[in-house]
């Protein structure tokens, strides 16, 4: 069984933990805003959220054999440990409490006040209650300042709230008295019963971007009007005391699942019988995630047929019914869970005392100082003066970074797909993701690769930098321009092949040319027996994928046909796709349409129809009608081609197993080589975004460099695609660095994780013949197996 046990391995845990547990928040709020109703918003997050559990308890839990005193998952189910589980299982019960409650408070109090409110309240009490638990390892003259510090923000942030509402109140009567707008101010106290059913059945499209083509400017009377009219949870004439009522109720609740947690894994109150071993953390998140699953679904279900605080009923029809958001609730649910995951197997190594340092979420940033004296184990050392390089040795830390990087990389195609299916140009996009892709590097080097002191043989990233090892790093840097490259050429692949296809596609390509190219360069540490079959299976994936694609669009052209048939439109909306290119030219650069907060054409037609498909090329930046198949099949497979050589470019960079440097020269760590490797995508992207800009390619609209700096629509979106990028890609490299990377590959599982956004979001094959349905069935069989025989391939480096 997987166990983090060193003070570097925590502290990464809480990082990753920080980042997770302070973007589920924004999402869960954005659903809000744009109307969907928070009993289903939270079903669906509830959901996702257990899931991560499960992933956590089947993968981690069970990494190796376990031992007497540290049984894997399965075994610890058995035995008789009732009063530990009873303990995880009232943890989950009030984390349910406290984040169902927090919905509410988001609306009331605003997401700012609310998490800074929360968090403070779960430091003063839950970390004053952890220090004790944990028999005080934590330094009592740096920790209690820090909680008082806190216990401040407590009182600033009711200021805030205050201040904030007597702001708005301000606006909304200098808008009645200056232009005698009582009608809207009036609407407002009737817009619930207005509402009432488009809250059930909503014709916005919560996660493709259809709402209201108007939309005021931030902090206006008239945008807190509209947003207002358009949220689920009405706030406006509610009492201030309410919302921080709200809010200081679910700070209580957040403040003691930790303790109950820490009970649960350290049995500090002796509850279990002797020679019967403590709960792990997988097994005691398990149960805490469960109890926290039942909670929620009891509570949401009832709240559908009585609700709370005035939101409109629902029904349990209506729920099933209702998808528009439901891809983005269920992401949050994943965030939440990992989030969760990570800050405890976090506090089980270094304090969950010091492990409330997540509770830094409301600034959502990843700079963060970590107290120095944190340490469970005996043989951790209290200074990271003294502490080595933080380093992924074992293999099971290794397979831990390949599931999280599986994650990410899944992720953020999806996102860079959203915004070019609205519309946004894709060298806008990409010049945004490029920024915090190089920032994900610059984050990674200052922080693992500066953890500790450096050795001789492996020096810190600072160190490295003077150092005389320009062939590892030319490697490195040309890495960087393959991946480059590859990332340019899906945006257009992805437009013209679809997601799921074009992400098979590539990975596959990636496995049985760069996998087989990393078999021989690590010195074939991999099992050759597994890892060639494994390959074998991604082969036939790509061929499958290659006639999924044929069949889709042998589906599409058939559904075109029949609509114009039908219609007899031929001569006006199918004609009108030829000229949606010039007719769209403009709105490209300056656009209406609100990317991030879903304002643009309310009307939207079922996914997979002739008339779905029509209004998304009409939409779209990238027009793919009339394109030969070819096409987009040829700019796959140089995508693949471009992907299959960052990896091996990358391992010759690290390992050198071609004697490119001088006798006593330290090798490459992954940290300095990732960012040269990143510095060098910036570059190359930055120089060919900026050309695309003026001379744009595939017929995509012509941009400024003005109009790049003023296009802030989908600008988060893009950011946050970046990020999810950089620290994937550092993981894998992470990861491979320890278990070889051949198996690092297995990260081109990826398109498991994308197909689902594909299917979820956008809708992909819906209303396709039953060939194509067995194809994208066999395609997804065989990718799961190569993927599952790839990781069974996986060895073990040698130090």
């Amino acid at each position: 069984m997987y166990v983090v046990e060193s003070k570097g391995g925590a502290i990464v845990c809480m990082l990753l933990a920080l980042f997770f547990l302070g973007t589920w928040p924004a999402i869960i709020t954005m659903l809000e805003r744009r109307g969907r109703l928070p009993q289903h918003t939270y079903l669906d997050y509830t959901i996702t959220n257990l899931l991560a559990a499960v992933i956590i308890a089947f993968t981690f839990g069970e990494i190796g054999k376990g031992t007497s005193a540290k049984p894997n998952f399965l075994e610890q189910l058995s035995q008789d440990n009732w009063p530990s589980v009873m303990f995880a299982m009232a943890g989950g019960i009030v984390l349910s409490l406290g984040n169902l409650a927090t919905q509410y408070a988001w609306a009331y109090v605003g997401l700012s006040v609310t998490e800074v409110i929360c968090s403070s309240v779960t430091v003063v009490i839950g970390t004053t209650l952890n220090y004790f638990l944990d028999d005080k390892i934590n330094k009592a003259e740096i920790l209690f300042p820090g909680v008082g510090c806190f216990l401040i923000a407590v009182c600033f942030g009711s200021v805030v709230h205050s201040s904030n509402a007597a702001d708005n109140k301000s606006k909304l009567n200098g808008y009645s008295t200056n232009y005698g707008k009582e009608k809207e101010l009036k609407s407002i106290s009737v817009s619930k019963q207005a509402s009432s059913d488009d809250a059930l059945v909503d014709s916005k499209d919560l996660e493709n971007g259809n709402g209201s083509l108007e939309k005021a400017s931030f902090g206006t009377a008239h945008f807190l009007i509209e947003l207002e009219n358009k949220r689920s949870i009405k706030v406006f004439g509610k009492s201030t005391f309410l919302g921080l009522g709200i809010t200081f109720f679910a700070g209580f609740c957040f403040s003691l699942f930790s303790p109950a947690f820490n009970l649960a894994t350290n049995d500090q109150w002796h509850t279990l019988k002797e020679g019967v071993p403590h709960l792990s953390v997988y097994i005691a998140f398990f149960y805490f995630s469960v109890s926290c699953f039942v909670v929620a679904i009891i509570l949401n279900i009832s709240f559908l047929f009585c609700p709370v605080l005035n939101t409109s009923k629902s029904s349990f029809k209506a729920y099933l019914s209702d998808w528009n958001g439901r891809g983005w609730a269920l992401l949050a649910g994943l965030l939440c869970g990992f989030g969760n995951g990570l800050q405890f197997m976090g506090g089980q190594a270094a304090g969950y005392a010091a492990a409330d340092a997540v509770q830094a979420l409301p600034l959502d940033f990843l700079g963060i100082f970590f107290d120095r004296s944190i340490s469970r184990k005996k043989g951790f050392l209290p200074s990271w003066g003294l502490l080595k390089m933080y380093v992924v040795e074992s293999k099971g830390g290794a397979i831990a970074c390949m599931l999280l990087a599986l994650l990410l990389l899944g992720t953020w195609p999806a996102i860079v797909t959203l915004l070019e299916r609205r519309g946004r140009l894709p060298q806008h996009t990409y010049l945004d993701y490029t920024i915090t892709n190089f920032l994900a590097a610059v984050i990674i080097a200052f922080t693992f690769g500066e953890i500790g002191k450096g050795t001789t043989g492996k020096p810190d990233f600072l160190e490295q930098i003077s150092q005389d090892n320009w062939p590892s790093i030319m490697f490195a840097m040309a890495g960087g321009v393959f991946l480059s490259l590859g990332n340019l050429s899906t945006q257009y692949a992805w437009a013209y092949v679809s997601l799921s296809v074009a992400v098979v596609i590539c990975c596959s390509m990636v496995v049985v040319i760069g996998t087989t190219l990393n078999y021989f360069l690590d010195d074939r540490i991999n099992k050759a027996e597994i890892l060639f079959p494994g390959v074998g299976c991604f082969l036939i994936a790509i061929c499958l994928a290659s006639v999924l694609h044929s069949l889709n669009e042998a589906d599409n052209k058939a559904k075109l046909n029949s609509y114009s048939t039908t219609k007899r439109k031929n001569g006006e909306e199918l004609k009108s796709i030829s000229l949606s290119k010039q007719a769209s030219s403009n709105d490209a650069l300056v656009g209406n349409d609100d990317l991030e907060n879903g304002n643009s054409n309310p009307e939207k037609a079922a996914f997979g129809t002739a008339q779905f498909l029509i209004q998304l090329e009409h939409k779209r930046s990238i027009k793919a009608f009339g394109k030969s198949a070819f096409l987009g099949l040829g700019i796959t497979f140089f995508a693949g081609l471009s992907f299959s050589l960052f990896s091996p470019a990358f391992n010759l960079a690290t390992n050198d197993q071609w004697h490119t440097l001088k006798e006593g020269v330290p090798h490459l760590s992954v940290y300095t080589a990732f960012f040269y490797f990143s510095l060098s995508c910036f570059a190359l992207a930055l120089i060919l975004n900026i050309t695309f800009l003026f001379r744009p390619i595939l017929n995509t609209s012509k941009s400024s460099f003005k109009a790049y700096l003023s296009d802030w629509n989908g600008r988060g979106l893009a950011l946050l695609a970046g990020l999810l990028c950089g620290f994937g890609n550092g993981l894998q490299f992470i990861g491979g660095q320890a278990a070889g990377y051949a198996a690092a590959d297995a990260v081109q599982a990826l398109p498991l994780v994308s197909t689902f956004w594909g299917i979820v979001l956008f809708g992909e094959y819906r209303r396709s013949s039953m060939r194509t349905y067995l194809a994208l069935g066999a395609m997804l069989f065989m990718f799961i197996v190569a993927v599952a025989v790839l990781i069974a391939s996986a060895g073990h480096r040698k130090s």
